[in-house]
């Protein structure tokens, strides 16, 4: 991989010139307002350094996933939670709301040095996901620099990080969030000891071929949340009406196979919380392989922490992706909880811990506010993007920086 990717000076950063930038504020958001501004603040630092240098900026990002133009995902609420951050205050903003050329050409065109142009979400625009050549010039037409400070894009094919740096020959860089999270990455991939990959969330269908090859380089994988049930529906266990992918069975088989093959040992819960007719006031702690027909599991029980809490312990390295349970939800909150606290402890023991993903940042953010302190060695903007990147580096959004 090129040096400059891992390690750029910062005198190689634009000067005086209109600089695209793609960020990531993907930010969770609810009625229209920002709830979680963490991916936010890490973006101030390479925006900081680009404002310094006199440059005017056009951030790019998406928001969600809207089915075409939907003004509950507009970047307009990003937009407004900015001017309520203290960096932002003094700066002075303009939106384009569409993705009409003129438009666009005219946003840009009237754009002074020190001031920001947010463009409205990516994602209204089909050209983003296609990768489209057409959308990506009338993007970057009158541009002078890209920086891809957005990594938990980098996997994707996305016009954004994959099209668009193209535009610019060599005038493209990452920013100051991207080369700390390759750098800390690839030293993650280094390290031989005993490795433990926790992966929670709902679907194992959009985590399959990761937890493959994740058996290659662990010794351990605990499975949690929601597509935890689709393996123990496949392993015969009653699961009642919990959340679970029917066909996706044949998957898990494989995954299984190729965890036995590599000596890597699967790990999922073995008790779960439980709730009947929706009703949240009765929580019934059931064996996860015997929940009657009529109930639902919404996170892993206490049973299940203890015998996380043992393999967190044991291992070296320890990289986590996905929350436990509905851990937005107070009662279903201590299985993520538990699972944070053992990392943390995990890690002032001496252990290497990754954690990374939305909610698993979000559950981090939550018990901040709450003045919850845990400590990790490194917090990954991506959830997806570093779970890839472990496997290989050459992530599409890294790649084309390169070339």
């Amino acid at each position: 991989m090129n040096p400059k990717i891992i390690k750029p000076s910062t005198h190689l950063y634009p000067k005086d010139s209109k600089v695209l930038v793609r960020v990531d504020f993907n930010v969770p958001i609810n009625n229209r307002a920002v709830i979680d501004e963490s991916r936010i603040l890490l973006s101030i630092p390479t925006l900081k350094l680009l404002i310094e240098n006199n440059n005017a900026i056009v951030l790019i990002s998406h928001l969600g996933r809207p089915k075409g133009f939907d003004m509950n995902f507009s970047m307009r609420i990003v937009l407004n939670h900015l001017k309520k951050i203290s960096f932002f205050e003094n700066i002075k903003f303009h939106f384009c709301s569409n993705f009409i050329e003129k438009d666009l050409e005219n946003k840009k065109r009237n754009l002074k040095s020190r001031e920001i142009l947010i463009l409205e979400n990516l994602r209204f625009e089909p050209g983003e996901k296609n990768s489209c050549i057409k959308f990506s010039r009338k993007i970057t037409s009158g541009l002078d620099f890209y920086i891809n400070d957005a990594f938990a894009v980098c996997h994707r094919g996305d016009a954004s990080v994959n099209q668009m740096p193209n535009l610019f020959g060599s005038n493209k860089l990452p920013g100051l969030l991207l080369q700390k999270e390759i750098k800390e990455l690839s030293k993650v991939i280094k390290f031989k000891n005993s490795k433990l990959a926790i992966i929670g969330g709902s679907k194992i269908s959009s985590k399959v071929e990761l937890i493959k090859k994740l058996t290659l380089s662990c010794q351990d994988i605990i499975i949690g949340g929601a597509m935890a049930f689709s393996f123990i529906k496949y392993l015969n266990g009653s699961i009642g009406i919990s959340l679970y992918e029917e066909d996706q069975m044949s998957t898990i088989s494989s995954i299984l196979i190729e965890a036995k093959n590599n000596n890597c040992t699967i790990h999922l819960p073995v008790d779960v919380k439980c709730i009947k007719n929706n009703d949240e006031k009765n929580i019934i702690n059931r064996d996860i392989y015997k929940i009657p027909h009529d109930e639902m599991g919404l996170d892993i029980g206490t049973k299940s922490c203890l015998l996380f809490k043992k393999i967190i312990n044991k291992s070296k390295t320890i990289i986590w992706n996905g929350p436990m349970g509905v851990f937005e939800k107070k009662n279903f909150e201590k299985g993520t909880e538990s699972i944070l606290k053992y990392i943390s402890n995990a890690t002032k023991s001496g252990s290497y811990s990754l954690v990374g993903g939305g909610d698993t940042l979000s559950a981090i953010s939550n018990y901040k506010k709450n003045n919850i302190i845990h400590e990790f060695s490194f917090q990954s903007s991506g959830g997806g993007a570093m779970l890839e990147f472990l496997q290989n580096p050459k992530l599409p959004g890294i790649k084309s920086l390169l070339e």
